[in-house]
């Protein structure tokens, strides 16, 4: 479900949503190296690439019939930004109409109003479907700054140790009716995902159960999952919001069983970007899962 990249690796589509399901790669001697790997792609992921997260300027997020200009002085990337309504001196006016979105450049709709568009050196403007409230379709559009001072900011994520002992194998029951859910966001809007199954395992000597959710109800659709949760750490030198995991690759829904590794659970991007909306998670584990990214913004 996850970032499509506009995140960390294996961070969902669905959340960002932003889910690609993590695999070690083959090179990688030991699971401790994969993870190691992993946190040095997501460490790109929010710096190197061109629409890395933190070179995200500003957001744009339009439902039916709204639209907003992009404004700015030439030759000054860092002040692009998005206004209300549509202006006849903008840069671009992004709109979303009849259920599409529509993006105009000097009068003219553009064929394909998701490909990426240079505004400015340095700057330029990608729009992806997102939902504006729960399951209302709509469209967000972020400015990128290949220069922004975010980007020259960030010291890298910051995780727990590896801990072998946060790797657990789970059993999955699925829900026959992969009922929706709705989670409010980091932005006070609602999102909605669906509830595909429940994974039972033992953890550091506990019996616990965890939700995981996708993006379609759809049996044949569903080719990844993720969990969203809390425990005794959140707000406590975890984020605040919560954390998630994703459920490995897997061929066909549903598996029978998984493995779950928190040490790769991460941070919504809402964590390090105000222009993401991320789910607030509400399934909780009672324990510290000392695993896994911390708070970016605790001293540790």
């Amino acid at each position: 479900m996850g970032p499509t990249k506009i995140g960390p690796p294996m961070k969902s589509l669905l959340l960002c949503m932003c889910l690609v399901a993590f695999s070690a790669p083959a090179w990688a001697a030991t699971p401790e190296a994969a993870w190691r790997a992993d946190l040095a792609d997501t460490n790109k992921a929010y710096t190197a690439t061109p629409h890395a997260i933190l070179k995200i300027q500003d957001a744009a997020y339009l439902g039916e019939g709204n639209s907003a200009s992009l404004v700015g002085k030439r030759g000054s990337p860092g002040s692009y930004k998005w206004v209300n309504g549509a202006r006849t001196d903008a840069v671009l006016v992004a709109a979303f109409a009849d259920g599409k979105p529509v993006i105009t450049k000097s009068g003219k709709a553009l064929a394909n109003p998701l490909a990426d568009v240079a505004v400015d050196k340095d700057v330029d403007v990608q729009a992806y479907p997102t939902q504006v409230q729960a399951g209302v379709p709509g469209i967000r559009v972020f400015v990128y700054n290949q220069q922004s001072p975010a980007v020259k900011a960030f010291r890298g994520v910051d995780y727990f140790p590896y801990d072998p002992g946060f790797v657990v194998k789970a059993e999955f029951t699925p829900d026959p009716k992969i009922p929706a859910h709705s989670f409010m966001t980091s932005r006070g809007t609602s999102k909605q995902f669906y509830r595909a199954g429940v994974a039972s395992f033992r953890l550091k000597g506990q019996r616990f159960t965890l939700p995981f959710y996708t993006d379609t109800n759809e049996p044949k659709k569903i080719t990844s999952l993720s969990a969203f949760f809390t425990d005794d750490l959140t707000g406590k030198g975890a984020y605040g919001a919560g954390r998630y995991v994703d459920a490995p690759a897997f061929k066909v829904f549903p598996p029978k069983r998984f493995a779950i590794d928190f040490n790769y659970a991460y941070n919504p991007n809402c964590a390090r970007s105000a222009f993401f909306t991320c789910p607030v998670a509400f399934d909780r584990l009672a324990l510290a899962v000392t695993a896994g990214e911390r708070d970016p913004h605790a001293k540790h």
